[in-house]
């Protein structure tokens, strides 16, 4: 499916006239949507779109300042843009200008209509990456950047489309709440996986996607929300030294703060025995328990049609000379499996296969 162009977009620039007027006349009357629109609409008919992109990404920038407790500045917001002192003072004079911030000192916070328009562009962003990682084969380090460029050219009938078709999700792929149609963002505490404490069980419930490089590392230790972390240890070095689906692995000390985490709910606590599939040797035998959070998109879709679905019993029958891919038994079906893909298969009570008899 190509991601550039989904079902529900339109293809039209960003909140003209009668697309607000479409909105109204569909019911579409949440505070959010029509004071933000408001204020969007005078972007589009003012600004060109690449300083209507920086003014979006300060509104973020700002709204990301206010929710942890300080103001932004100017070069805080400078950083953020990776533009001059003089280029984010002059964006924040056309924000002060809009009425969409106010300055107090040398810090800036949002105005009531400010923070809805940035919650609406947050919104598109966070609705638009679950979008890739439920409908699309998008790698998850891609999903940021495309999400990046959609919240700025979604018209705000598509972004409200989006979210029936999800069945309005309350989190993104990521962990991060998603701003209601009313202009509410949920707000939960989480602790750093570089502050909790050794030995405790740990379910992660968010993993920031900025940098990408410490992202990549995250993925590629198979780290995303709903990932269950039996214990842990702090190394000497700030990594963490963790169990993941009974393997042991090594968190870089950089990568740990991008992780937070939450105690396991009682309701998903991953059983004793859990891990991958990719473990089990030829002539095992297990029961499937449920497809690891990073099996996404249509991967997942995939595995499900073939059956790989929780309680299903699965057989290891064959291997390549090279180890992989190996064919599986499910069902009565041999489907064959990489090892990437069995290792997002999570598998339980293991069967220990007798020798072959002579």
């Amino acid at each position: 499916m190509d991601a550039s162009k989904p079902p529900w977009t339109c293809g039209k620039i960003v909140y003209p006239q009668k697309n607000c007027d479409r909105v109204r006349e569909k019911g579409h009357t949440s505070p959010l949507f029509q004071r933000s629109i408001q204020a969007m609409l005078g972007f589009h008919r003012k600004s060109p779109k690449a300083m209507r992109v920086q003014l979006e990404d300060a509104l973020k920038h700002l709204l990301n300042c206010d929710e942890s407790g300080r103001g932004a500045t100017v070069d805080s917001l400078a950083g953020a843009l990776g533009k001059s002192q003089r280029h984010a003072a002059e964006i924040l004079g056309h924000l002060r200008g809009r009425g969409l911030a106010t300055a107090t000192g040398d810090t800036h916070h949002l105005t009531e209509d400010g923070r809805l328009y940035a919650l609406q562009v947050v919104r598109t962003h966070r609705l638009y990456e679950t979008w890739l990682a439920r409908e699309t084969s998008t790698p998850p380090a891609d999903w940021h950047r495309a999400a990046h460029k959609a919240e700025h050219d979604l018209e705000a009938a598509a972004v409200d489309a989006l979210a029936n078709s999800l069945n309005n999700p309350r989190f993104d792929p990521h962990g991060d709440p998603i701003p209601t149609r009313e202009g509410r963002l949920p707000n939960r505490p989480l602790a750093s996986l570089a502050s909790w404490p050794d030995g405790r069980a740990a379910r992660i419930e968010h993993v920031e996607d900025e940098p990408e490089t410490l992202f990549r590392q995250a993925e590629a230790l198979g780290l995303a929300p709903g990932t269950h972390l039996e214990s842990s240890r702090h190394l000497e070095n700030g990594a963490i030294e963790t169990t993941v689906e009974n393997r042991k692995i090594v968190i870089p000390s950089a990568v740990a703060p991008l992780i937070h985490v939450a105690e396991p709910r009682v309701d998903h606590e991953a059983p004793a025995g859990l891990r991958r599939l990719s473990d089990l040797p030829l002539g095992g035998e297990a029961e499937i328990h449920e497809l690891a959070p990073t099996c996404t998109g249509a991967e997942r879709r995939r595995l499900l049609d073939l059956g790989v679905v929780p309680g299903t019993r699965i057989r290891c029958e064959f291997a390549s000379p090279f180890g992989s891919p190996r064919s599986y038994d499910i069902r009565g079906a041999l489907i064959g499996l990489r090892d990437h893909q069995a290792n997002r298969i999570l598998i339980r009570t293991p069967i220990v296969a007798e020798p072959p008899t002579t």
